[in-house]
């Protein structure tokens, strides 16, 4: 059933909704999802009603639900942005990081394209899932890296035997120094193994220090939405407009006169940091 072109059942579930939203005001969360349920049944194209119930389960980490509900909006409204931002953070909860990192990631274009209020929440919940997505991976990669570690060193040590198995069997001339070679050459092998997966570890876990570039001066964060002021300076876009309503229309470095009017976006920063961020998820 559709309410397109029924102005009566739109209009039923339009004062549906507005009771249901005055319910999650009030904190009932169960009856306004109850009125929400109904709203979306008189006119199931509608997907505002979905999206607040889905607002609703999140709210009550309900995440099966938030996902059942969502889906339904994408697949209505394939542009619309709670429903990828409420996905991701569901299935950030439940553990499906690759899936949680790609809704967020569409949620994020999609607040940036309409510089919408919830954009730092989304590069907030974004950035939380790339780096568990990073954590479990590196788990996952540290266990099969040291079995494969043990593995190579025992073909070392089994190489070694060999070797000398074959020595003992020849002339019988090579005596104790050769011995002692050949385990000279096992452990220099067997240090060089461990370096080179000690510098795979190190690599994919990173070093605790993100670059000074990829940093606001104010917040000491990594930037999120970085702009640039006419003195070529970058700011994390919230934090410089609080100074420009809480201090003054100058720059906070420079001390130049500056207002919102005057900086904009620093888009090769951001697209900078952003391959940063995907090529080291541990920052």
């Amino acid at each position: 059933m559709s309410c397109r072109g029924t102005s009566s059942a739109r209009r039923t579930a339009e004062d549906l909704k507005a009771k249901a939203n005055d319910l999650f005001h009030r904190g009932k969360l169960g009856a306004a999802i109850d009125l929400y349920t109904e709203a979306f049944t008189f006119c199931p194209d509608w997907p505002v009603p979905l999206v607040n119930r889905a607002l609703c389960h999140k709210l009550r980490e309900n995440w099966s639900a938030v996902i059942d509900d969502t889906k339904k909006v994408i697949a209505m409204d394939s542009l619309n942005l709670k429903a990828h931002y409420f996905l991701g953070v569901a299935l950030t909860q439940t553990q499906s990081f690759a899936g949680a990192v790609e809704s967020l990631e569409q949620a994020l274009e999609l607040a940036r394209e309409t510089d919408a209020g919830i954009k730092e929440e989304v590069w907030r919940s974004l950035a939380r899932a790339k780096y568990e997505k990073h954590s479990r991976e590196a788990s996952e990669r540290a266990v099969r890296r040291n079995e494969l570690l043990a593995k190579l060193q025992r073909l070392l040590k089994d190489e070694a035997a060999q070797t000398l198995r074959q020595m003992s069997a020849g002339t019988g001339s090579h005596g104790a120094g050769a011995i002692i070679d050949q385990a000279e050459i096992l452990d220099k092998e067997s240090k060089l193994l461990e370096d080179i997966f000690q510098g795979d570890a190190k690599k994919f876990h990173g070093d605790g220090d993100v670059p000074n570039w990829c940093t606001c001066q104010l917040t000491l964060e990594v930037f999120h939405e970085p702009m640039v002021t006419p003195c070529g300076i970058s700011y994390e876009q919230t934090t410089l407009l609080e100074h420009f309503r809480k201090v003054g229309k100058f720059d906070p470095v420079t001390r130049r006169p500056c207002s919102a009017k005057d900086i904009r976006k620093n888009i090769g920063l951001r697209s900078a940091i952003e391959n940063y961020l995907n090529e080291n998820p541990w920052a």
